[in-house]
């Protein structure tokens, strides 16, 4: 097995891991192109589920794969602080150096898939900070983060709690210190963090910034995700409404999937290598 742990240094110092598993096929494509999984929050390159089965599946299909780390991996990290610390806008540095060490190892294509909220950072990097070797931007359930969907939701009073206690700590001046939050999802992080992400100025949402994408843009949800979570419930109509004049920009519902793909774990990966199969051959 053609395996080998990777490394890279973003432009602000922090030390990333990864793994590359080159094609073991000797073909042009092979060689030329690589396929960059993105975890989701508190997770990590090494974690089984969706991306996992996403990865054995293009191996198996001979593709180059990579599973990295961004500095949001696991919860908390002594290296680089981890979902409790991290600021995703942070994803910017993160995923260029990784783009740019694949490169420099002989790559010359990069297919960018995010889960959950690899997702979100795989196209909030590609927004804010284009890669010109990213040739496609796949996200796997990424979630909306849209202040007013949660306030709005039947889900809303826990979130309405944490989002009052947040913005009290961050007013007395403690925006450092760790909060249990059970909405959106469970996860320990800093009031500040809490408020950077779910506040109402929405700078993670997606939706918005899917118009700055120059590249083929593929999004795969989970119908029990859209039917269950204000995280999803917007996502398939407001991405419709911009497939009017974006037509670089392509849904798949997945049915009855959730955020994990329980039951549905080779979907994501078939789903998107058809599409890039596709677009990559002009006929998408």
């Amino acid at each position: 097995m053609n395996v080998e742990l990777i490394r890279t240094k973003t432009a602000d110092g922090v030390l990333l891991a990864g793994s590359l598993h080159r094609a073991e096929e000797s073909n042009a494509s092979s060689r030329s192109t690589v396929w960059l999984l993105v975890h989701g929050t508190g997770s990590n390159f090494y974690s089984p589920g969706v991306l996992q089965s996403f990865s054995e599946q293009l191996v198996s299909g001979g593709h180059s794969v990579a599973r990295i780390n961004t500095r949001g991996h696991d919860i908390i990290s002594s290296l680089s602080g981890g979902a409790a610390f991290e600021s995703v806008s942070d994803c910017v540095h993160d995923l260029r150096a990784w783009v740019d060490e694949l490169i420099r190892r002989d790559f010359s294509r990069v297919v960018l898939v995010g889960h959950s909220m690899g997702g979100v950072k795989a196209i909030f990097s590609q927004a804010h900070d284009p890669h010109p070797n990213v040739v496609a931007v796949i996200g796997a359930s990424p979630p909306r983060f849209c202040h007013a969907k949660w306030q709005s939701s039947p889900q809303a009073t826990p979130f309405r709690d944490h989002f009052r206690h947040a913005t009290e700590r961050v007013e007395s001046g403690r925006g450092d210190e760790l909060m249990l939050v059970q909405q959106p999802l469970p996860l320990w992080l800093t009031a500040a963090g809490f408020l950077a992400k779910y506040g109402p100025h929405d700078e993670y949402d997606f939706i918005p910034l899917l118009p700055r994408l120059s590249r083929p843009t593929l999004l795969i949800v989970g119908t029990a995700s859209v039917e269950s979570s204000p995280a999803f419930a917007s996502v398939p109509e407001a991405v419709r409404q911009l497939q009017a004049s974006q037509s670089n920009l392509h849904l798949e519902l997945v049915s009855g999937a959730n955020t994990g793909y329980t039951g549905h774990l080779d979907t994501p990966a078939r789903l998107a290598n058809e599409w890039f199969a596709s677009v990559a051959s002009g006929s998408d």
